[in-house]
């Protein structure tokens, strides 16, 4: 069936399998969070029909599988790193949607608003509150109009009052910082339940419209319509919209709220919201994220900047194998496969992926007979490939992601670049077999055993 919004989604990953059916009653206090935990390790999303003091479903987890994200994209999952390519090359801009939209069916605006009202759970023990963790946040450049599409967590204070973490690096908050010292409000919007490319496109770091993205990646335009109380374009077979501003010279306290890093984040000030329409569907679908989950890292760090690093990589080098940014280094971790790259080569790569986003922290350098998407072959490579002495390169003083533990409040961080030594002195490695790679052909009936005489540089 074709994927054009969130519910064909839902019906799309039901008839493959994916997804846990939760029918009795959760709460989203705490015990929703834990549950979808639970999915996500047997490698499902899951559908809460019943949220004790609500009147409306939960589905969270959708994206947090290779084989999902290859069923919302209609593709296998070995095209997905290609579509993932092509989407800022090949952008599709958006439509307007003809007839009444979908998502304003239901309208809510004055004394009845209260976003408390939406099943927004608290997902871990010690965060602060409830987070709406899932939402695409949109707001437009105030300068050439173009969309922004983002994560930014968003803690309720209040019927009509949220967070919203703006990280330094953001769009949309160099949108506000050019705006906030007049005195003037940022107009955003919230989409909740979208097209799940949306929330894909919501994780490109790009400088035009991000709903150019979300096109390419559906293959057609993404039909929006104007909110209502502000000029923001959203997307007309959304689930939820929240419609709001982001308040000109009013901070408040905000977290601690469970992070892709696996850890919680800090309190700190942050940017106050207020809000000032909600628009729905009829019989609306909540979405939401676990903060510190597998989807998050996946959706946020790994399938939409891989293609983005190696863009980097190849102005640098057409000898890049492979690359991978793998869940387990919480996206702060690059690893890069080399052929026979010139000398000098391996660390200009290293430099590039590093400036490709803000959050590669850690760059390790490989050879192409090295499976970058196996650990224990990174491993083996480290642990026997590397001079520690000579292919460690730390990188004080460098802006990252500020949720990273080991930065600072403003992000600043070390960073390290670790490169590989193909010649090192190994029997087996010099004589053209690898022993890791012996095992495997052995193993495989391939070769027929025999010993490996490391000290005299030869196979018996």
């Amino acid at each position: 069936m074709a994927i054009h919004d969130l519910r064909s989604f839902i019906e799309a990953a039901r008839k493959a399998s994916e997804i846990h059916e939760i029918r009795v009653p959760v709460s989203h206090d705490r015990e929703l969070g834990n549950v979808l935990k639970a999915c996500e390790r047997d490698g499902k999303a899951a559908f809460f029909h019943r949220v004790a003091g609500f009147d409306m479903p939960v589905v969270g987890g959708l994206l947090a599988s290779p084989k999902r994200i290859a069923l919302a994209l209609e593709c296998a999952v070995a095209e997905t790193g290609a579509r993932m390519a092509e989407a800022t090359e090949k952008p599709i801009p958006y439509a307007l949607h003809a007839g009444p939209a979908p998502c304003q069916e239901v309208v809510i605006r004055g004394p009845g608003l209260d976003i408390g009202k939406l099943p927004i759970p608290a997902h871990s023990p010690l965060d602060a509150g409830r987070f709406i963790t899932a939402g695409v946040v949109i707001a437009r450049d105030g300068e050439n109009g173009r969309h922004n599409l983002s994560y930014n967590r968003m803690q309720l204070f209040g019927p009509d009052r949220t967070g919203i973490s703006m990280n330094i690096w953001r769009h949309i908050k160099a949108f506000f910082d050019k705006i906030e010292p007049k005195g003037q409000n940022l107009p955003f919007c919230v989409a909740i339940g979208p097209d799940p490319v949306l929330m894909m496109a919501a994780a490109f770091r790009y400088d035009g419209d991000e709903y150019d993205i979300a096109g390419s990646l559906r293959r057609a335009p993404i039909p929006v319509v104007r909110a209502l109380t502000c000029d923001v374009m959203v997307p007309a077979t959304a689930e939820i919209i929240i419609e709001g501003e982001v308040l000109a010279g009013v901070r408040r306290m905000e977290g601690p709220m469970a992070e892709f890093t696996g850890h919680y984040s800090g309190a700190d000030e942050k940017h106050v919201a207020k809000i000032t329409a909600i628009t729905h569907r009829r019989d609306p679908i909540f979405q939401t994220m676990n903060g510190g989950g597998y989807e998050h890292v996946s959706l946020g760090n790994m399938i939409t900047r891989e293609p983005l690093l190696a863009r980097f990589i190849r102005h640098i080098t057409p000898r890049l194998a492979a690359v991978h940014l793998p869940p387990y280094g919480a996206g702060f971790t690059a690893i890069i496969g080399l052929s026979k790259p010139e000398p000098g080569e391996a660390r200009n790569v290293a430099i590039a992926a590093m400036c490709a986003h803000v959050n590669v922290k850690t760059v390790i350098v490989v050879d192409d007979d090295v499976d970058v998407y196996d650990p224990g072959d990174v491993m083996w490579a480290l642990s026997t490939r590397v001079r520690w002495n000579e292919a460690v390169v730390p990188v004080p003083g460098a802006h990252g992601n500020e949720l990273d533990p080991t930065s600072d409040v403003h992000g600043v961080q070390c960073q390290i670049i670790i490169l590989r030594r193909r010649h090192m002195r190994c029997g087996a490695q010099e004589c053209g077999i690898r022993q890791h790679d012996l095992r495997r052909q052995i193993a495989a009936g391939q070769q027929t055993p025999r010993p490996i005489n490391i000290r005299q540089n030869q196979i018996e």
